[in-house]
């Protein structure tokens, strides 16, 4: 047996409180209230949160098993598993913040989270291996089902108060992208275009965020089916992100081998009379490109 004597005593008594203090801690920290907390935070934004399992994850964290997002229009969000704890130093700042590990669509979203004062909100993340294909929310939000392999990251601090004031950097990868169909809106034809498969190959999107907008100086894919670019697309940020208005100009160029898929043939003079104000010269359509964030829109422009 060992025996300890003066200051390695006192040393070894304190590590034992330490670590008792830390496990009597995770034990009972208390996740079901941060789930009912999140429950009603999540309704006063408009969104109806369930959750199957919940336990603690960290020191002072909680974890989250068969997570799931709908909102009012039913868009809905899976998250196969959530863990989420507090940051300790921030605390100490008087600032609320915690780190996140998301699984969802077969993938993984790392990053951090913390409000800071004047109603700033600073986001961290960075996304690896999520499959556009079960992304419903996407198809939700688009009309249009999307397969690839998204990864990226960001770091962004917005201001509710004054966006003007937000910053930040995004960039966003996909790999292997492809339009599995879907349907496309279009005011010259006064209603939708079914859109037929078609390989987009890599997407490349990358914005940096100053004096109240995000600015994209690369968007764009490129495929064996499509090649589309977006010139000077810009978002002037709102304090809801979803009424921010974007701008800027697009190029699509459908090529030749696109049309000689099956399921083209009937679609090609659709297709070209009602694009047919926004072809070039060059043999590619240019739109302008307005509306929402949340409800962007193109018109025939060159």
């Amino acid at each position: 047996m060992i025996e300890l004597k003066g200051s390695r005593k006192y040393a070894a008594y304190t590590a034992l409180f330490v670590v008792a203090f830390l496990v009597a801690l995770r034990q009972t920290f208390p996740a079901e209230a941060v789930r009912e907390r999140l429950v009603l935070e999540a309704a006063a934004q408009g969104w109806q949160m369930r959750v199957a399992d919940t336990g603690p994850a960290g020191l002072l964290g909680v974890r989250f098993s068969a997570m799931s997002l709908e909102s009012r229009d039913g868009t809905r969000i899976a998250i196969e598993e959530l863990k989420a704890s507090a940051r300790i130093l921030p605390l100490f700042l008087g600032r609320r913040g915690f780190d996140f590990d998301a699984s969802l669509y077969e993938g993984k979203v790392k990053g951090a989270f913390e409000e800071r004062s004047g109603g700033r909100r600073w986001l961290t993340a960075r996304a690896s291996g999520v499959e556009l294909a079960r992304a419903t929310a996407v198809r939700k939000a688009t009309g249009l089902e999307l397969g690839g392999t998204l990864a990226g990251e960001l770091d962004v601090l917005l201001d509710a108060r004054e966006p003007a004031r937000s910053q930040g950097q995004v960039d966003l990868r996909v790999e292997k992208a492809v339009l599995l169909g879907g349907q496309l809106q279009l005011a010259s034809l006064g209603g939708a275009l079914t859109v037929p498969r078609a390989d987009l190959g890599q997407v490349v999107a990358h914005a940096t965020i100053q004096d109240g907008k995000a600015a994209f100086d690369k968007l764009e894919a490129k495929g064996a089916d499509v090649e589309a670019r977006g010139e000077g697309i810009a978002v002037t940020l709102q304090a809801r992100l979803a009424y921010s208005p974007v701008f800027g100009k697009a190029q699509l160029k459908l090529q030749d081998g696109f049309w000689q898929k099956s399921g083209t043939a009937g679609l090609r003079s659709v297709a070209e009379a009602a694009l047919a104000p926004s072809r070039g010269r060059d043999g590619a359509y240019h739109f302008q490109v307005f509306g929402t964030l949340a409800q962007p829109q193109a018109r025939p422009g060159q």
